[in-house]
């Protein structure tokens, strides 16, 4: 019995296409981090976009590393699946629960800052490693990234969100909910270097995404995000975990008559309160990622 639920779970994992961030999150978490960069670090980066670049020759500029390692995915690399997240359990049933892989997000972003700060790993594997690097670390701040609910219908978990339906023509579940931020990036998802067929992205699309990251800059300043110093993999993924429960799963959808908060449930369609109190987790989480991607980078490549 034991090895028939393992399977069904497998099974369920390949058929969720687990990414986190839409291409707008993730250009957009680099371009914050782009922002943060030393001169000389900013330069080190380049060259190894440059690197990048010959292999795949859309990714043009360093904001174009975040969404890439999604594309490896669509392509049929599947490899690398479970670096982009760790399903911390929320248990409130107490269900049994199976072990959760240990080559997760967390083990994923410190392999790729130790071959980056690596003075014998060559500028071809530094150059993916830094792709990989700032995608996970888009992913890891993704609150739905970091969790996984477990009752009695689902005991081996409701992969991030995707087990959770919603009745809504935007988002077919609680994950993609969360991965369009909630609808604050709706107007940048044109911006798709990754689409078909792949395109390198424009001096007005780098525009566009400069712009936006020194909006979503100038709205959370660093010093408005508590912790924002912990450079700590495992401390990001507890932040993303507590806020997908606080927000996510027991988002206020609305309030009745008598005053009662009511959350979103599966099956049913998020209100405007949802989305806004989402849309604010979002902007500082895509602010987070940025700024602590960006000292991570200073601190690889800095003198």
């Amino acid at each position: 019995m034991l090895k028939k639920i393992t399977l069904t779970v497998a099974a369920v994992l390949i058929c969720f296409n687990l990414k986190a961030w839409w291409d707008p999150g993730h250009l957009v978490v680099a371009m914050i981090a782009y922002l943060q960069l030393d001169d000389q670090v900013k330069k080190e980066v380049d060259d190894l976009v440059k690197v990048l670049e010959r292999d795949y020759p859309y990714v043009n500029h360093f904001a174009a590393t975040g969404p890439w390692p999604d594309d490896l995915k669509a392509e049929g690399v599947r490899t690398f699946d479970t670096w982009h997240y760790t399903n911390l359990p929320h248990n409130p049933k107490g269900v049994a629960l199976f072990p959760s892989p240990k080559i997760n997000v967390v083990w994923a972003i410190n392999q790729m800052e130790r071959v980056l700060a690596s003075p014998k790993a060559r500028p071809v594997d530094k150059a993916r490693h830094l792709g990989f690097l700032v995608h996970f670390v888009g992913d890891i701040h993704q609150p739905l990234h970091s969790t996984s609910v477990h009752d009695n219908d689902l005991p081996a978990g409701n992969v991030g969100g995707n087990a959770f339906p919603l009745d809504s023509k935007r988002w077919r579940n609680l994950h993609a909910l969360w991965d369009s931020g909630c609808g604050y990036l709706a107007n940048y998802n044109d911006i798709n270097p990754y689409g078909s067929p792949k395109e390198k992205l424009t001096e007005e699309e780098i525009e566009r995404l400069w712009k936006l990251a020194e909006e979503i800059v100038a709205e959370v300043p660093k010093e408005d995000i508590v912790g924002l110093e912990l450079m700590d993999p495992d401390f990001w993924a507890l932040e993303s975990h507590k806020l997908a429960i606080k927000y996510g799963y027991q988002g206020v959808n609305e309030i009745d008559e008598r005053g009662r908060e009511i959350w979103l449930k599966p099956n049913t369609a998020p209100s405007r309160l949802y989305l806004k109190n989402g849309q604010e987790v979002v902007v500082e989480r895509l602010a987070a990622a940025g700024y602590r991607l960006g000292a991570m980078l200073n601190s690889v490549f800095g003198e």
